[in-house]
């Protein structure tokens, strides 16, 4: 990869307002699919960061935190090539879509409301099915329980113990982050240049806890099935699950969407689709980007990607 095979800062503002475009004028089927699927690549990513994560000695000190953050990438990462998507990065297309006027408000709206619940049934998913198959629940002993039941328990337990305005700014912070790992993969043509930009900053909201709302719909959940399973509970030591499904939601998962919302949309779209969007000639016409001379079209004419499973009609 050179430089010049890079999009510029404006080229890749018109890709992320074409994918808000994209996005609203989706099928409310493909869009569901497409959004459940990025909820059950994100819950594998969180899966494994709770095997990652778990087990690591005290003395270690924040090794167990940041193995956790290592392995969470992996969810963002198959959400891009495998064409998902994912309700926090739909934010960033959408609102772009609509400041640039390529987006309508009730269109873009349903993209989102769609986008979340898709992503909200993914995860769970996931959640019951990693409970059915008894993976978080093995490795109980006499002097113990199961210590990825116990993680998972804990983990859920902390998410819902915080403030709302708590969640909220981590929220903010943690999309902000999401949404500039993606926008710096949209300014790559090569996927190992995508895979490398991308993990870094998805690493450093995980290392910092921040809040995603995405990820918390299988953490929480998958806490939750674990603490209260029976022959997890049977064991000495098990820490049962003090929270539900009302904590989940009220508790946890509406300030870390409603801020998720205000990082993706004010703290990335605002200013690279809006504060950072070319300068206008004295004719009154948007001037022209290396993009439209490699293309002979207007602003936002590159193809969307990687939206490849849930393109235009």
């Amino acid at each position: 990869m050179t430089v010049s095979t890079m999009k510029t800062v404006p080229e890749t503002a018109d890709a992320v307002s074409a994918l808000g475009a994209v996005r609203a004028g989706t099928p409310a089927a493909k869009l569901l699919l497409a959004a459940a699927l990025a909820g059950l690549y994100i819950a594998f990513g969180g899966a494994l960061a709770i095997r990652a994560g778990c087990g690591v000695p005290a003395e270690w000190g924040s090794i167990g935190r940041l193995l956790f953050a290592g392995a969470f990438p992996l969810g963002l990462l198959l959400v891009v090539f495998g064409g998902a998507a994912l309700f926090t990065g739909d934010v960033m297309y959408v609102f772009g879509g609509m400041m640039r006027g390529k987006v309508g408000i009730p269109c873009g709206t349903r993209a989102l409301v769609l986008s979340w619940t898709g992503n909200l049934l993914g995860a769970l998913l996931l959640a019951y099915m990693i409970h059915w198959t008894g993976i978080f629940l093995d490795g109980a002993t006499d002097a113990g329980p199961a210590p990825l039941a116990l993680y998972a328990v804990k983990l859920g337990a902390a998410k819902c113990s915080q403030g709302f305005w708590t969640l909220f700014v981590k929220g903010i912070l943690c999309n902000q982050l999401v949404c500039l790992a993606v926008f710096m993969a949209l300014c790559s043509p090569t996927p190992a240049a995508k895979a490398l930009l991308i993990w870094p900053p998805i690493f450093g909201f995980v290392a910092l806890g921040m809040e995603h709302s995405v990820a918390n719909m299988f953490f929480i959940p998958v806490g939750m099935l674990s603490g209260t399973d029976p022959g997890y509970l049977a064991s000495p030591g098990a820490v049962a699950a003090a929270y539900g499904w009302g904590d989940f939601f009220f508790r946890n998962l509406v300030p870390v969407t409603l801020g998720n919302v205000v990082g993706g949309a004010l703290f990335v779209a605002a200013p690279y689709c809006l504060g950072l969007r070319p300068a206008r000639s004295a004719t009154g016409q948007q001037a022209a980007t290396p993009a439209d001379a490699r293309q002979g079209a207007g602003p936002g004419s590159d193809s969307p990607e990687p939206m490849r499973l849930i393109g235009k009609r």
